[in-house]
């Protein structure tokens, strides 16, 4: 046995994929960055009129300028999904035309829960909804894109190495 059994052919090939899976996802990301600073108040105007009937439900009125404060905690994940969609490859545009489809409606869905939760914690003063609600916040901006993109995504088929292999 020779000691350089990790810098063989497979080895450099799956760096490189790597490589270039990350160069393409901040090629995306800088573009969706980019398209949230002109467009992320449109998408929180779209959330905030989703979340304005459920709030009135229970009696609460939406405040549309509270709901631009926390535009960032919003409309962000959604481009993070996105990237992480486009930047994969060896997966058939359709499959991620429709994955992309699917996960932006459930981002949506959880981010408009999320602004009715923040609302209800701040009309009750309830410190505990609001540090739920703060929770559900950094859970959909961090971990919900990267969850999703397992999910909806057959990312065994665009990285191999995901993949167990059974004898």
């Amino acid at each position: 046995m020779n000691g350089d059994a990790g810098n063989g052919p497979g080895t450099r090939s799956l760096a490189r994929e790597l490589l270039l899976f990350f160069l393409r996802f901040l090629g995306a990301s800088i573009v969706f960055y980019a398209l949230y600073m002109v467009a992320g108040t449109i998408y929180v105007r779209f959330i905030a009129l989703l979340a304005k009937p459920l709030l009135a439900l229970l009696g609460y009125e939406l405040v549309l300028e509270k709901a631009l404060k926390i535009k960032e905690d919003l409309s962000i994940n959604p481009g993070v999904f996105l990237s992480l969609v486009i930047a994969v490859r060896h997966i058939a545009w359709r499959v991620r035309i429709r994955a992309a489809a699917i996960g932006v409606v459930i981002l949506t869905v959880v981010n408009t829960l999320t602004l009715f939760l923040t609302f209800v914690s701040y009309y009750r003063g309830s410190e505990r909804l609001w540090a739920g609600s703060e929770f559900l916040g950094l859970t959909i901006n961090f971990f919900l894109p990267i969850v999703l993109w397992f999910i909806l995504l057959p990312i065994g088929q665009a990285f191999p190495f995901f993949t167990i292999k059974r004898n």
